[in-house]
């Protein structure tokens, strides 16, 4: 019998491996092979889906996550702000559990207006959103120095921007859906102006 179930469910212990867990039965493959065998396999089942439930259930640790101020705990990571009608609104930070964070306003549960991302590389993006996604003007810092301010549509570079090098600045360059079009090429010694 213990090797019928291994060839039965191997496949799917192999699917899950390749594709990460997507549902609670694909972690299960893996927990149910136990050596003792008086355990319920029901049981364990249950147990592990309510532990589940647990990690993948958003939970309000602090204050008020309905309307006012309060932290919530999701799977991917935490937030501490202002909530409107169970959805963060307002003023509030995200930390995903990777290390990346926002800090800035939210509506809807989405980031929107001005906000600052901060990826756990060290990259980081100071400027406007718009329901999720970089719109409108912002600075980019990327982790080797160079900085890109200009405007964005869908998290993309578009539009008039200056972009930073360690010893040059591109002034009035062209961004098309991330592709640089044109500009100038002026040094940085004779441009001081060049963001913080």
């Amino acid at each position: 019998m213990k090797k019928l179930f291994i060839l039965l469910f191997l496949p799917l212990g192999i699917i899950a491996q390749t594709e990460g867990p997507k549902s609670v039965s694909d972690s299960t493959v893996v927990q149910i092979e136990n050596p003792q065998k008086d355990i319920d396999v029901k049981t364990t089942v249950l147990e592990i889906e309510k532990q589940e439930s647990k990690v993948i259930s958003p939970e309000c640790i602090s204050g008020d996550c309905k309307d006012g101020e309060g932290t919530m705990n999701y799977k991917s990571g935490t937030y501490t702000g202002r909530w409107k009608d169970g959805l963060r609104d307002g003023i509030g930070k995200f930390v995903w559990n990777n290390g990346d964070m926002y800090n800035g306003t939210w509506s809807n549960d989405k980031r929107h207006g001005q906000g600052v991302y901060l990826w756990h590389d060290g990259s980081k993006y100071i400027g406007n959103y718009s329901f999720g996604i970089r719109s409108g003007y912002g600075i980019y810092y990327y982790t080797n120095g160079t900085i890109y301010e200009g405007t964005w549509q869908n998290n993309l570079k578009h539009g008039i921007a200056n972009f930073y090098y360690k010893e040059s600045v591109n002034l009035g360059g062209k961004y098309f859906n991330n592709e640089y079009v044109g500009g100038t090429g002026i040094t940085q010694g004779t441009y001081k102006h060049k963001p913080e």
